[in-house]
């Protein structure tokens, strides 16, 4: 529910696998986490299902509308990324190439600007690697085109004032 629909507060998922002893063991993990699911969050997601096609197209148009904004950002400022738009979903890795390095980024971009990207650093893991100096963008809500616009600004701020070193 969360990517696809957008729901992610509700927090709920499903399994299905052909695997019973498989099955058995995800369903005592779940009971050792939680014996069920919210009942209003199970609800949501029903009522999210029976209007599938509309929240899924609105969904689509969204991230479709929002590529093309973000496609001509990284073009303008290819200098500071490594744009690539994700093979499909609503999430994209962006590789910064400041010389600061991309914990700095992010963190002088919350506070001066309000923008938030979160650092590849916060995904790290013990299962694999995790690529570095990237940033994690959603690109599946509509205000990404107004964050754009204030990460415009707050380059344009940058450069204008010569404060700090970007890129």
């Amino acid at each position: 529910m969360s990517k696809a629909y957008g729901l992610a507060g509700l927090r709920i998922g499903w399994l299905a696998c052909k695997d019973r002893a498989t099955l058995v063991r995800f369903e005592h993990y779940k009971h050792f986490l939680s014996i069920c699911n919210s009942a209003p969050s199970e609800v949501l997601a029903r009522i999210a299902l029976r209007a599938r096609q509309k929240i899924l197209d609105r969904n689509r148009r969204v991230i479709r509308d929002n590529l093309a904004v973000l496609d001509r950002f990284f073009a303008d400022y290819e200098d500071f990324f490594d744009w690539r738009e994700p093979d499909g979903g609503c999430v994209a890795f962006i590789r910064y190439k400041g010389v600061e390095g991309v914990e700095e980024f992010t963190r002088r971009l919350v506070e001066e600007s309000g923008v938030l990207f979160l650092p590849s650093s916060i995904y790290r893991s013990e299962l694999g690697p995790v690529p570095e100096n990237c940033l994690r963008v959603g690109i599946g809500r509509s205000h990404v085109p107004k964050g754009l616009m204030a990460l415009r600004n707050w380059f344009a701020r940058k450069h204008q004032t010569n404060l700090g070193q970007i890129g």
